[in-house]
């Protein structure tokens, strides 16, 4: 059975919708992936609807929405089924979310990740073929929109749950998949604490785990015989006139094709590049190239002290500031300044701030170990890696 992922799709950035042979331009050369395969996967990482008729929720980050009508990116690669496990699926509130999954389900996909509470959200979606049934859960970190018991959202990660998740699949007779977003965003490298994750998935039974969500494509590994792709980077996340801003990492990725079987599951990478009006698989001397930095981003993450020091040089760029990127220990030092009633006003920045940092795993590991780099004097040594890393997000190496 051969599984396509993909990753995030978004159209927030679209000033209007392109019309329908746009798109279908747009991705004529990527639908035949799709078709290919036996079963696919995108998640969808913006609401569906009219942002005018409905109130943002109070967040840290970007609230995002686009008009119905991109469902039709959608419709055009035709997947068998869409996540929605993310942190932007909730950022309307739970009618827009309902509508959103209503629209997908109306279309033939399973839609999964998100529901009107937390075990609804946690459901799989279900591929079988040739007598192998396998269950793909979407998960996601914990920052905003996350369901409870009687809260809509998305499926917040919860390791007795994803743990009970596995157990119950593999009761079922199923194989098991984990599809995570999370990790820290612009990194090229995963995190020791993410390394530790999705390791752990696999040793509870998951067959591989599929994650996404950094913006940018970190690598992967084989570990006891499972895929672990620690992201894809963007699928489709154009910014139209805002190009100048991002990262040559942004608007570059990959698929990943898993073959699963009865006897375990293999990775075929299928990179790509995208901007606004197309998406292009890589081939000839671009394949090469991409590959090759893939290969290189990927060779540090079976080295256990390697990913740590490029990790503490990661959080003297993000959680330090050492170069002009965001700094979430600056961010920490606004809270010191505010009062108490200010930190229970649920709209409030300082409130948004602080649940941000402290409840996303993500963030939490980040600014924790910057602390501890502070703390054990490990500055000078942090730094050391700061413009390798910098190097790699300009696609370099």
């Amino acid at each position: 059975m051969k599984i396509l992922f993909a990753s995030d799709m978004s159209f927030n950035y679209f000033s209007e919708f392109p019309g329908k042979d746009a798109v279908k331009k747009t991705m004529e050369n990527t639908v035949k992936y799709f078709k290919a395969a036996d079963f696919s996967v995108v998640n969808l990482e913006n609401i569906l609807g009219n942002k005018e008729d409905h109130t943002p929720i109070p967040k840290d980050g970007p609230n995002l929405m686009s008009s119905e009508d991109f469902v039709e990116y959608i419709d055009v690669l035709s997947p068998t089924a869409v996540g929605l496990a993310n942190n932007h699926s909730r950022d309307f509130g739970p009618a827009p979310l309902f509508r959103t999954m209503e629209i997908l389900k109306d279309r033939g996909y399973q839609v999964f990740g998100a529901g009107k509470n937390i075990e609804e959200a946690y459901k799989p979606a279900v591929f079988e073929k040739d007598g192998v049934r396998v269950e793909v859960f979407a998960v996601c970190e914990n920052e905003f929109g996350i369901a409870d018991d009687d809260l809509a959202g998305t499926a917040g990660y919860k390791l007795g749950r994803v743990k009970k998740a596995i157990k119950e699949a593999r009761s079922r007779g199923a194989v098991p998949v984990i599809y995570f977003h999370g990790g820290n965003e612009r990194n090229p490298f995963p995190s020791p604490g993410k390394t530790e994750m999705y390791r752990n998935f696999v040793d509870m039974g998951a067959a591989a785990v599929v994650a996404m969500h950094t913006h940018c494509p970190q690598g992967y590994e084989i570990y006891e015989g499972a895929p672990i792709v620690y992201s894809m980077g963007n699928f489709y996340f154009p910014k139209p006139g805002l190009e100048h801003t991002l990262f040559p990492s942004w608007s570059v990725g990959y698929m990943s094709l898993i073959d699963i079987n009865n006897r375990g599951a293999s990775l075929e990478v299928i990179p790509y590049k995208f901007d606004s009006t197309s998406h292009t698989p890589l081939l000839g001397e671009e394949f090469d190239y991409f590959t090759g930095y893939l290969d290189h981003i990927k060779a540090p993450i079976q080295d256990e002290k390697k990913i740590r020091e490029l990790f503490d040089s990661w959080c003297m760029i993000a959680g330090i500031g050492c170069n002009g990127q965001l700094s979430y220990m600056k961010t920490v030092s606004n809270f010191t300044s505010a009062s108490l009633d200010e930190y229970t006003k649920t709209g409030s920045r300082n409130m948004t701030l602080l649940k941000n940092v402290f409840s996303c795993e993500a963030h939490n590991e980040l600014i924790t170990n910057s602390l501890d780099i502070v703390y054990n004097r490990k500055i000078d040594k942090a730094l050391s890696g700061v413009d390798y890393i910098c190097k790699l997000q300009q696609l370099k190496y």
